[in-house]
């Protein structure tokens, strides 16, 4: 019998505590995995060639203050600003309360311009342009709710004490898959009684060079005004919005420290019961010839073939997150699940790790037993 169908035959041995143990750590491995990953995506957003280009014009207190209407045509003057739109987030439900999805107050004629990685025909910017009621939904977000350009689509107001009565009048390709909804800003500033204030404004900079001198221009502009502002560009910006839900990698490097030292535990644990089993056989086997280096490779061996099909595992329902739609559950913080090369390194790596760890140990304690003490302490 070859050394490799001994460690199958061990393996099978007990097959409902191997079994149980597989899955213990393939869970283990699929919670590391998520949890890589989404602070992965979390600190650093999917974003686009364009994306360097633009900033958030942002009140310097409080993200839930207001900055006056006014500063967009200031704001337009600045040297090296190429389009200027107004980004007033407005939290509309549609529905559902439970399911939200991005809807924002924009300058129709510029918004696209700005985001131009969002692919929107002529014909429906045009449209979007001359209703002041219209709105336009990313292709993935009419999929959802199924809707058709000329449906009438209700947002009801949660931070705005207004409803908004809008037409679908187009969709637009978002290659992020993000699902997301424009309309006029004039509608929402008309319907509430013109208080000419806006969130927020997305700037677009001509060129790379033009990013630090206008962040620079535009916070000296409003210095010391009522309304100061806080200019950065919208990497930034996101992960300032991430860092307000905590510290995120300490957060998550706790948790995934718990859950690998519980998966080493539990391999432990499996395989010093194994070998406390077996210790007569361990004896046998020295007695007729086996050698302490073979020993430890039976032993080591099985633990990291149960450890090996544990990776198989939790990589596998790690995979299968890629089919799920991850919007509505994390209120659009991840929209897909896609782990880094690093995340995998780290998944199978810890699943090696703990497979050698917790076969190492009992196999040292087994070879090191003289035959007479191995024999007389399962007799």
């Amino acid at each position: 019998m070859t050394l490799r169908r001994f460690i199958w035959k061990n393996a099978l041995r007990n097959k409902r505590r191997t079994g149980l143990t597989m899955l213990s750590i393939g869970f283990s491995l699929f919670l590391l995995m998520a949890l890589l990953t989404f602070m992965e995506q979390l600190l650093n957003p999917v974003s686009d060639a364009d994306s360097a280009l633009r900033l958030i014009v942002a009140p310097a207190t409080s993200i839930a203050d207001i900055l006056p209407l006014a500063y967009r045509d200031k704001i337009k003057r600045v040297p090296g600003v190429e389009h200027v739109s107004t980004l007033q987030w407005f939290n509309g439900i549609y529905k559902d309360p439970n399911y939200l999805f991005a809807n924002f107050a924009v300058d129709p004629k510029e918004i696209f311009n700005i985001y131009t990685e969002q692919i929107i025909s002529p014909e429906e910017k045009a449209a979007f342009i001359g209703d002041r009621t219209a709105c336009v939904a990313s292709t993935k977000l009419a999929e959802r709710y199924q809707w058709k350009v000329g449906d009438r689509i209700v947002l009801q107001g949660t931070i705005f004490p207004v409803d908004l009565d809008l037409l679908l009048v187009g969709t637009f390709y978002d290659p992020l898959s993000q699902e997301s909804m424009y309309f006029h800003f004039d509608y929402l500033n008309e319907a509430m009684g013109n208080p000419a204030i806006s969130g927020a404004f997305s700037v677009k900079a001509r060129d790379m060079a033009s990013v630090p001198v206008i962040e620079q221009t535009i916070d000296e502009m409003f210095r010391n005004s009522p309304n100061e502002t806080k200019t950065e560009t919208e990497k930034a910006f996101v992960l300032g919005f991430v860092a307000m839900l905590g510290n995120i990698q300490t957060i998550i490097g706790s948790v995934a420290s718990v859950v690998v030292f519980t998966m080493l535990l539990v391999a432990v644990s499996t395989m010093a019961m194994t070998v406390r089993e077996r210790m007569r056989e361990v004896a046998i086997l020295k007695t007729i010839g086996f050698s302490r280096q073979t020993i430890l490779i039976l032993v080591v061996g099985e633990a990291m073939f149960i450890s090996l099909v544990g990776v198989v595992l939790g990589v596998g329902m790690g995979e299968s997150l890629r089919l799920v739609d991850l919007t509505g559950i994390t209120q659009g913080f991840i929209t897909r699940f896609e782990p880094a090369l690093t995340t995998y390194a780290a998944v199978i790596g810890s699943g090696l790790a703990i497979g050698l760890l917790s076969g190492f140990l009992p196999a040292w304690q087994a070879v090191n037993l003289t035959i007479t003490h191995a024999m007389r302490r399962l007799d």
